[in-house]
């Protein structure tokens, strides 16, 4: 049975025999320091910001996964389809821990995106350059994951808002489709996804991908810290948009142009008939 656990007033369900996910082989092998496993959320975002103004500095990071979400959020209004065998999860962070602040959003978005690339190549056993690049795995600015076109994964970043020490703390939010084939997807969620599963023909372990995200954060996360090139260099290589025409909807504005590159501080450069232009957030549709 789930063990509870006492913490600040309110108990919790730490399921660390969970059929889905082991808690304690995660704090062992990942940098989480507290783990919650959940059957079923709304969203698990929303569960990280209600621990945000009551979990101690020391659990953090803090690791909320569900097998299931009832209402998965993406950007804007969008939703974030989630079935069985979806891997779907929230990391709550101290921002001063990482050196992050609200300048900084853009880049933490793309670090998480770079990490899930990385821990899906393991998942799609890329061992060269060649079997890499025609599987097209990369990203498309500034939140998603796509393969081969498809997306596989979303990320969405929030702020709890609120009190200290909740306002200093940030959730990072993200969605990958493993086992949860597109193929079942309703309708509503569109044509445009994928799933591991769909690519590689198999099914995959839920916590093997969970632990190679995790691990890939710490360290893509690190090199934000560290204001490491390596980072950046690694999401111009995997952006997916270089070279695309694009519509970018921003702020009320919708710029047509060419992308360009991903620059240092993690805007999306675009040029367009107005100049080159800088974009920080936004939603983007290539032009096909």
């Amino acid at each position: 049975m789930p063990r509870p656990a006492k913490m600040a007033g309110l108990f919790i369900r730490m399921q660390s025999d969970s059929p889905f996910f082991d808690a304690d082989a995660i704090r062992a092998t990942t940098f989480v320091r507290h783990v919650e496993v959940h059957d079923e959320l709304d969203s698990t975002n929303n569960r990280a910001a209600e621990l945000a103004g009551r979990l101690p500095a020391d659990d953090l990071p803090a690791l909320i996964v569900a097998r299931r979400q009832t209402a998965g959020r993406g950007r804007g209004r969008n939703l974030w389809w989630s079935a069985d065998g979806g891997l779907t999860f929230s990391l709550l962070i101290e921002s001063a821990d990482f050196g992050i602040g609200t300048a900084n959003w853009p880049q933490l978005s793309l670090a998480t995106a770079i990490a899930v690339c990385d821990a899906l190549k393991i998942g799609l056993d890329l061992n060269d350059e060649r079997a890499d690049s025609h599987l097209r795995l990369g990203i498309k600015w500034p939140n998603d994951v796509l393969i081969d076109g498809g997306k596989v994964c979303g990320i969405l970043i929030e702020s709890p808002g609120g009190a200290a020490p909740a306002k200093d703390r940030l959730i990072v939010g993200i969605g990958i489709n493993v086992n949860n084939s597109w193929r079942s997807a309703p309708k509503e969620a569109g044509p445009d996804g994928t799933a591991l599963c769909d690519v590689t023909g198999r099914s995959h372990d839920l916590q093997e991908v969970l632990t190679d995200t995790l691990r890939a954060m710490a360290a893509r996360i690190d090199q934000l810290r560290n204001r490491d090139p390596k980072l950046i260099q690694a999401s111009q290589e995997r952006n997916l948009l270089a070279g695309q025409s694009i519509i970018v909807e921003a702020d009320g504005r919708r710029i047509e142009g060419e992308c360009v590159d991903i620059a240092d501080d993690g805007a999306l450069v675009v040029d367009s008939i107005f100049g080159r232009q800088r974009l920080y957030s936004g939603t983007v549709r290539m032009v096909r």
